[in-house]
């Protein structure tokens, strides 16, 4: 009998240990890097960038994957799929929780399908004008319209997208009405705000710095909880007269659900060491992205409290996905 009893805990302690000795063998192939929109968008940009730094650190391949369509949940579906033994992932945007937020029948849940890794940095929202709409700040914005319900005009990447409910959210906070038109991408929505085609539009602060300096579009406000580093003269919404204001474009690595805790750890503390690495703060930086490389708790309470956020101002504005 205690022959048999030792024979018993020793495969006991051995079943113990092996998620941790996997973590530490890990990876043992290459690791792929799901994005679900096309290259050249803040996760696309994200995914490259720890890829790179990853290969490196990890000593194996590390590839990005562009699955684009359907808001992202192609390649979301595809990881939620996966094995979860971290040789695939999944770089999301704020996009991964509004989209559940506004289309309730997915093919998997945003939340227990995953395993969440990290947040990895999050880049609040500039609310742009026209040159020749006549108002220079946020009051006089409200103020316009105000007096023209309905009238006023501001252009997204398209409906239901963080933008797109960052502006509800606004609107509803200050008790105005405005035209929401949507576009399929950033880039036009832009343009023909500099046009005068739209009145508004909502960007990142990178991507609209250029515009904004060379006077082609005027920043009114920021949605972010402090001034961008970028544009530091531009006030927040909440110094403009909406306390508790904030809304932000964020990236965060996702693994398929139930992955081994040790493991978990193991990625996200390598994610950590990479985004603090100087190159790559510098470079986050000039996107204006706040890296934040947070612990696998604390980016699941996030994105539960975010979807419940953008769901309650998804319904009261009756948004829903295209």
């Amino acid at each position: 009998m205690l022959t048999f009893s030792r024979v018993i805990f020793a495969v006991l302690l051995t079943l113990a240990l092996m998620p941790a000795a996997n973590a530490q063998d890990y990876p043992t192939k290459p690791v792929r890097l799901l994005v679900g929109f096309p290259p050249g968008g803040l996760a696309d940009i994200m995914a490259r960038v720890i890829s790179e730094k990853l290969g490196v650190l990890w000593n194996q391949r590390v590839i990005v994957e562009n699955r684009p369509g359907a808001s992202g949940t192609i390649a979301a579906d595809a990881v939620a799929k996966a094995a979860p033994d971290g040789h695939t992932l999944l770089v999301i945007l704020t996009n991964h929780v509004v989209v559940a937020a506004v289309q309730p029948k997915l093919p998997f849940d945003p939340l227990t399908d995953f395993t969440a890794v990290s947040l990895l940095g999050s880049s609040p929202l500039l609310l742009m004008a026209n040159p020749k709409l006549p108002v220079n700040n946020l009051s006089e914005l409200i103020a316009l319209a105000k007096s023209k319900p309905g009238v006023v005009s501001y252009s997204t990447p398209g409906d239901g997208s963080v933008h797109h409910l960052s502006q509800e959210l606004l609107n509803s906070a200050v008790g105005v009405k405005m035209l929401h038109v949507p576009y399929s991408g950033g880039a036009q929505a832009m343009l023909d705000a500099m046009a005068g085609v739209v009145d508004l539009n909502i960007g990142s602060p990178a991507q609209s710095l250029p515009q904004v300096e060379a006077g082609k579009l005027k920043a009114l406000t920021f949605s972010g909880q402090k001034r961008s580093a970028l544009l530091p003269n531009v006030p927040t919404v909440a110094e403009s007269g909406v306390p508790g204001f904030e809304a932000a474009l964020w990236a965060g690595v996702l693994a398929p659900g139930k992955m081994p805790k040790a493991l978990v750890s193991r990625i996200q503390a390598d994610l950590k060491q990479v985004m603090n690495l100087p190159d790559v703060r510098e470079r986050m930086l000039k996107l204006g992205v706040d890296v934040v490389a947070s612990q696998p708790e604390e980016f699941d309470r996030f994105m539960r409290s975010e979807l419940v956020k953008w769901g309650g101002v998804a319904k009261q504005a009756g948004v829903k996905a295209n």
